[in-house]
């Protein structure tokens, strides 16, 4: 992906058609709060503002629709902002299921983690409105799992946000702490989806 300016993601993301749940915004600010305050948040809402993407985060309401393109422009504009590194978007994707809502009543139904897993693309159709979740495979043997994001690509930062996420799921499905998660695949890198190996 050519580089870009923070203009040209901002002008490319406010145009992208698909649409997530208000409680990922939701999950996003939680995280910002923790780490750099409230007033961290409100520097954040104050550079969407002169990007012309707002988000008034208290204003956001947890099952509305929203543009993805403005969620994955907050991960982009926080590491920017607050001069973040790789490891703490992973760290933004790895907190975000602890403030879940939606995966705590989806854990209350469903308590075995291949159940978990396998439930996964109904999981993601209650909170995007496209792309999928593949679960390819669940070993518990082996201790391995493979999944698969088709159809999200809005930026290379995503990709470290997603594997923080999917390590989070897994340490709160799998009620762990040892896990790792590997990006074996990448739309990036000319790969038809993003793949993910998760070992425990």
């Amino acid at each position: 992906m050519r580089e870009e300016t923070l203009e040209q993601t901002t002008n490319r993301l406010k145009n992208f058609p698909g649409k997530v749940r208000g409680e990922i915004f939701l999950n996003h600010a939680e995280y910002i709060k923790e780490k750099e305050g409230s007033g961290g948040l409100q520097k954040l809402e104050e550079k969407l503002k002169d990007l012309g993407a707002p988000v008034n985060f208290g204003k956001v309401k947890s099952m509305k629709w929203m543009n993805e393109g403005i969620s994955s422009l907050v991960i982009i504009v926080a590491k920017e902002l607050f001069y973040w590194e790789e490891k703490h978007v992973f760290e933004m994707g790895a907190s975000a299921p602890r403030f879940s809502l939606g995966l705590k009543m989806l854990a209350q139904n469903v308590a075995l983690p291949k159940r978990l897993f396998e439930e996964s693309p109904v999981y993601w159709q209650n909170f995007f409105d496209f792309g999928f979740i593949d679960p390819v495979e669940f070993d518990e043997k082996a201790r391995h799992a493979i999944l698969r994001i088709h159809g999200f690509k809005t930026h290379p930062l995503l990709c470290i946000y997603h594997a923080g996420y999917i390590k989070g799921l897994a340490e709160f499905v799998l009620k762990k702490n040892e896990i790792t998660v590997e990006e074996t695949k990448c739309v990036y890198k000319d790969n038809p989806y993003d793949e993910y190996k998760i070992k425990w």
